[in-house]
């Protein structure tokens, strides 16, 4: 098991280094801080959607939480559009929602029982998504930023850069007025150098962050002037509830495929196709189950391009013989890289943070002892072998052991 984990870790390192490096985080990377796994609906929310449930599938139906919502939004668009009551209908998203930003606010969940013993969440409920993001940035800093992409609504990572403190670059403008400007995206962070030649330094700790289906933290307004799109970014605190007039963007509307068109979905799914299409370059996805058709069609187009590399590292104590995963691995392509889904220290996130991805600096730092080691070993044994004429057990030329 430890020998497979190091040859996971060394090669993970190496595809680290590559220029082009995007990540992709699904689900899995909030499980541990206790954010609930909503492809279908809780049961604390069943009862206040059962009348919608029974609409748009039928009675005794167990649909998706995002199939529920889109086929809202659907529904509310139709209506708007022929100029009919939608005031049910608002209601309905708007008690979605609600839950949602109760129950996905890192801040306030419990962590999950499996972890409850570890001393590290105890004291920073962020600890693995901090070493997760370190470790990303120790690549060196001639190569191009990492783009972090996730399909996570909640706010640790979010939480996580700023502990850190970390200039992530997440599509917004502004300081007391946040506003979506996707131009932003193009931008990166320099300072003056000491020299009078005018000289400038990339700064270190910074990184490109989108997140694809939304966030807790963006409201759609009416928009003014100054706010084109009408998509604002707010601090989560206790003087914001998400109501009929304050939805918070959480996934891609209804349809997924076709109304993905929409700022800030278009420009997202744009930035992230554009990423991994790069030559030389690496997708990692971790906690990404692959079941969002829009985002598997990206990245199955890169698969197209001989340089692309595809890890997935995502834990599953039971697999379906026909998950979107296993058919990857039945492509049998070299390319595509699965590390084992039923192996806890390896595929879940806290192990593959603490097992797998590696340190940069402290591998560095191993390999060189090691070389260093090998090389001290060979000059003492080439020493010994020259005072007492022997390499082991074999005589030198011209000797024998009788003499």
């Amino acid at each position: 098991m430890e020998n497979s984990i190091q040859k996971e870790k060394l090669r993970i390192k190496k595809y680290l280094e590559l220029e082009n490096v995007s990540v992709l985080t699904g689900a899995g990377t909030s499980f541990h801080l206790g954010a609930p796994v909503i492809r279908s609906i809780p049961d604390g929310l069943k009862n206040k959607c059962e009348k919608d449930i029974e609409t748009y599938f039928g009675k005794g139906k167990n649909p998706s939480f995002e199939d529920l919502f889109n086929c809202l939004q659907a529904d509310r668009f139709i209506k708007e559009k022929k100029g009919e009551d939608v005031k049910d209908i608002n209601t309905s998203i708007a008690n979605m929602q609600q839950w949602l930003f109760k129950n996905c606010n890192t801040e306030k969940t419990t962590i999950n029982e499996h972890y409850t013993d570890d001393e590290k969440l105890e004291r920073n409920r962020y600890h693995y998504h901090e070493a997760f993001l370190k470790k990303l940035l120790q690549r060196p800093n001639n190569l191009k930023r990492v783009n972090l992409f996730t399909t996570n609504y909640d706010m640790a990572f979010d939480y996580a850069l700023d502990n850190l403190g970390v200039h992530y670059i997440n599509g917004f403008m502004g300081v007391h007025n946040r506003c979506f400007r996707p131009e932003v995206y193009d931008y990166d962070l320099y300072y003056p150098g000491q020299s009078v030649t005018g000289k400038v330094h990339r700064a270190e700790k910074v990184l490109k962050y989108f997140k694809i289906h939304g966030s807790l933290s963006w409201v759609n307004t009416e928009p003014p002037i100054s706010n084109t799109y009408g998509i604002k970014e707010i601090p989560l605190n206790d003087k914001f509830t998400p109501d009929e007039n304050n939805e918070i963007m959480i996934y891609p509307c209804a349809s997924k495929k076709s109304f993905t068109l929409d700022l800030p979905y278009s420009e997202l799914f744009r930035q992230f196709s554009q990423a991994i299409n790069q030559p030389q370059s690496v997708l990692f996805c971790v906690g990404y189950s692959f079941y969002d058709e829009h985002i598997n069609d990206i990245i199955h187009q890169a698969l197209s391009i001989p340089s692309f590399t595809l890890i997935i590292i995502n834990y599953s104590p039971t697999i379906a013989p026909d998950s979107p995963i296993e058919e990857l691995k039945k492509l049998e392509d070299s390319r595509i890289i699965i590390l084992d889904q039923e192996d806890l220290e390896q595929t879940s996130f806290v192990g593959f943070v603490k097992n797998v991805l590696p340190d940069l600096y402290e591998e560095e730092e191993q390999i060189q002892i090691t070389e260093t080691m090998q090389k001290l070993y060979t000059e003492e044994h080439k020493k010994e072998t020259t005072v007492t004429g022997f390499e082991g057990s074999k005589p030198i030329e011209g000797e024998s052991k009788e003499d």
